[in-house]
């Protein structure tokens, strides 16, 4: 079996897996935040088509609005999302890092920029809401889930 296809077919069951698990996490924001975040950060820049990217990116974003009850589902956490990931798609493809922690730097910065974004545009879309903990968690468990990521990345070097 061809390596590319395997590498694609375990992304595909972890990204479907991921999103299941979004709507179940529902009942715990701090958890599913992570999961959310590893999905739009960890996942989506790793396919290699940018339309890709922001469809994986978008589909978590919606599953994430519908599961919450705090603010309805008007579209500013897929519009983030779909922002953030192709922002850190580009930059990975512009310039790929060359060690794990240039990666992981870039991860910080994405999901702080990610929060502000998600707040930003779920005010617009749905009104004044509560920013909450998940990006404390996200950032708390970068050390769990960011070796994840870079071992779905793998650098153009490392192929």
């Amino acid at each position: 079996m061809n390596p590319r296809s395997t590498a694609t077919t375990k992304m595909a069951l972890l990204a479907s897996f991921c999103l299941s698990s979004l709507y179940i996490l529902a009942p715990w924001p701090g958890p599913q935040a992570v999961v959310h975040v590893f999905i739009v950060l960890g996942l989506a820049p790793e396919l290699r088509t940018y339309l890709n990217c922001a469809l994986l990116a978008a589909i978590a974003g919606w599953i994430l609005e519908l599961s919450l009850r705090t603010y309805s589902g008007m579209g500013g956490t897929p519009t983030a999302n779909m922002l953030c990931a192709l922002l850190l798609w580009y930059s990975l493809y512009i310039s790929p890092p060359e060690r794990n922690f240039g990666y992981y730097i870039q991860l910080v910065l994405t999901v702080i920029l990610h929060t502000f974004i998600t707040y930003f545009l779920v005010n617009i879309a749905a009104g004044p809401h509560v920013m909450g903990y998940g990006w404390q968690w996200s950032l708390a468990l970068l050390p769990l889930w960011g070796p994840l990521a870079w071992h779905f990345y793998k650098p153009p070097h490392m192929r």
